[in-house]
């Protein structure tokens, strides 16, 4: 099965380094990352060029549309049956395509938790659910990220 990362991404070269490290070694040659980069300013796109990868693949938008729209027009470009949607500042565990493939096994649909980190990258003991979502399930948390 292919797979497709979907970043949606604006002044990100805070982390989009390590971002990068993290995922691209979880991926196979025919998987992709599919970046929509929404009118950075910064060294975001310079950043993912040096990679020098040919499974990223970066959309330049014209002008700012928002993260919403920036995240759907990743998902308009990408290719594979399974797709991961990311942000800008995600840095992924080594383990994470291996556990949520092997989740799919069994369920259409995965939903993870995430390690909230600080400014510069350490750990605040804080996990997204706990912090951000008070409630459990799809409905809602997709709710509080689209409203």
């Amino acid at each position: 099965m292919k797979i497709s990362v979907c970043i949606a991404t604006f002044n990100g070269e805070k982390f989009i380094r390590e971002q990068m490290v993290s995922i691209l070694p979880q991926l196979g040659d025919a998987d992709e990352i599919v970046v929509s980069d929404d009118g950075s300013s910064d060294d975001t796109i310079s950043i993912l060029k040096s990679f020098h990868d040919s499974r990223i693949f970066i959309c330049q938008n014209d002008g700012r549309h928002g993260f919403i729209w920036n995240f759907e027009h990743a998902l308009t470009k990408a290719t594979g049956d399974v797709i991961f949607l990311c942000d800008q500042d995600d840095i992924w565990k080594p383990n994470k395509v291996e556990t949520v493939m092997a989740a799919l096994q069994d369920h259409d649909m995965v939903l993870h938790d995430a390690e909230i980190v600080d400014k510069i990258g350490n750990k605040t003991g804080v996990r997204y659910s706990e912090g951000l979502h008070r409630r459990k399930g799809f409905w809602s948390n997709l709710w509080k990220t689209a409203g």
